[in-house]
């Protein structure tokens, strides 16, 4: 059994909140970017984190924000956990964290010099997180990601949040070879984009924190 955390990301709806919760996890992920398959309102996002309990974090992901939508998440939720998954500069990073968030960095390097420019955040990121590359998908596309690029990543010495591709089948090799702080998932424990599959989020946590 290790210290693996769990995020379980694009998360839309109320069963999916009660049932996950009621798992060994550690964090839920709820995406506000406009036009991707599992997007929620930001009143959407109000009536869900009201029933996320205590003991699970919640988690804002956005695209380029501006800091007053921050602002406004902030005061509507009470979310301070908030992923980044576009091309925000560390200047950006560096007046959102003044707001008093925990901040997730996502990177999704094509190659292995795409690498460096994580250097740059170091000082205004709480996370490094690793996506795979696509040029159609910001995130959530089923794809694995470089598990040699997730270790170059986590020499910068941040805890890094592991995600793409990731499923129960593959979750626990993924692990030990590794060793992130986290591991993320969304298209691998889903029927469908909008709804998860319970028996395959509760064998993903199980893989993920068998090794």
């Amino acid at each position: 059994m290790n210290g693996i955390k769990i995020k379980i990301c694009g998360i839309t709806n109320e069963r999916d909140v009660k049932f996950i919760s009621m798992l060994d996890v550690n964090f839920l992920g709820f995406n506000l970017v406009k036009g991707t398959k599992r997007s929620i309102s930001e009143k959407r996002l109000m009536e869900l984190a009201r029933i996320v309990p205590p003991y699970i974090t919640s988690v804002a992901v956005m695209i380029e924000p501006e800091i007053k939508d921050i602002k406004r998440i902030i005061k509507k939720t009470g979310i301070n956990h908030f992923q980044f998954h576009g091309s925000e500069s560390p200047e950006f990073l560096k007046g959102a964290k003044e707001l008093g968030i925990k901040i997730i960095k996502a990177f999704r390097p094509a190659e292995e010099s795409d690498i460096g420019a994580a250097g740059g955040f170091v000082d205004v990121c709480d996370y490094f997180l690793i996506d795979s590359y696509s040029e159609k998908l910001p995130g959530g596309t089923g794809v694995p990601a470089n598990f040699d690029f997730a270790r170059k990543l986590k020499e910068f010495g941040k805890p890094l949040f592991l995600s793409g591709g990731l499923n129960p089948e593959n979750v626990s090799k993924a692990v030990e070879e590794v060793r992130p702080f986290a591991v993320d998932v969304a298209s691998g424990v889903e029927k469908s984009p909008r709804s998860k599959d319970i028996e395959k989020v509760r064998e993903f946590v199980r893989a993920a924190r068998s090794v």
